[in-house]
């Protein structure tokens, strides 16, 4: 999973302002809903705004939204499909405050980002190289005999002006939720940023695998602008159990 955006701040809890805080708190005041088919196009121009300039890989490899048009659309489409996708919307001004792509995987179709390593473009296959390497890290079905349904977090995008009030940790336990009444007994992420990481790790996530940026390479050649990488060192693979209280 790639997620942007803060991964909470302080909030002051002088005594006095906790009604006002909730009262005021975007992560209660916002509506959350599936993914339709109606978001799509809303989604993508919000991904193309406030995901691609601030997520790690996007930006160690120097990818833009413009690179990555020739799939995002199809694949915004199947992540509606999924059930699980959510939109966190505020409701007085009717714009995206933040999304959350998931998908499920199962014993059948254990893998989503093969599709794109037949891109024409060195920049796509890269990316979808490196996030095949992450998916299959780990062989979930395998480490968890007693899975057969697998809610898979892909992208948390958040509007800067909206990050760091927890709307971030909302969209996951609304996908949690979508994917827990689906039958999934474990969610799992591609963590390739510090502050999804920071968030997984609040919410009870465990490290599986950890992906080292720096010393990445594919056919011998490091893949990664450590300039650009906005801080984050590594990504991880990330899981816990959605089906125990």
């Amino acid at each position: 999973m790639k997620r942007y955006g803060g991964a909470g701040r302080d909030e002051g809890d002088r005594e006095g302002l906790g009604e006002m805080k909730e009262m005021c708190d975007p992560a209660s005041s916002l509506e959350y809903h599936n993914l339709t088919e109606s978001d799509v196009e809303e989604v993508v121009a919000f991904m193309a705004q406030h995901f691609y300039p601030r997520e790690p890989v996007s930006t160690g490899l120097h990818m833009t939204y413009e690179d990555n048009k020739e799939w995002i659309h199809g694949s915004v489409r199947e992540w509606v499909r999924s059930g699980v996708s959510v939109v966190a919307r505020d409701p007085a001004k009717g714009q995206i405050a933040g999304t959350i792509l998931a998908t499920i995987l199962t014993r059948n179709q254990s893998n989503t980002y093969e599709c794109a390593l037949t891109s024409p473009k060195t920049k796509v296959r890269t990316l979808h190289t490196v996030l095949s390497v992450l998916e299959e890290a780990v062989d979930f079905f395998a480490r968890y005999e007693e899975v057969d349904r697998i809610l898979e977090l892909a992208m948390i995008t958040v509007s800067e002006e909206s990050s760091g009030r927890g709307i971030g940790r909302k969209l996951v336990q609304e996908s949690e939720a979508r994917g827990r009444a689906l039958g999934c007994q474990l969610a799992t992420a591609q963590a390739t940023a510090v502050p999804s990481q920071r968030l997984l790790l609040r919410l009870g996530y465990e490290v599986l695998y950890t992906l080292d940026y720096g010393t990445f390479q594919i056919a011998g050649d490091r893949v990664f602008d450590m300039d650009c990488m906005l801080g984050t060192p590594s990504a991880k693979v990330m899981a816990r159990h959605i089906d125990r209280k």
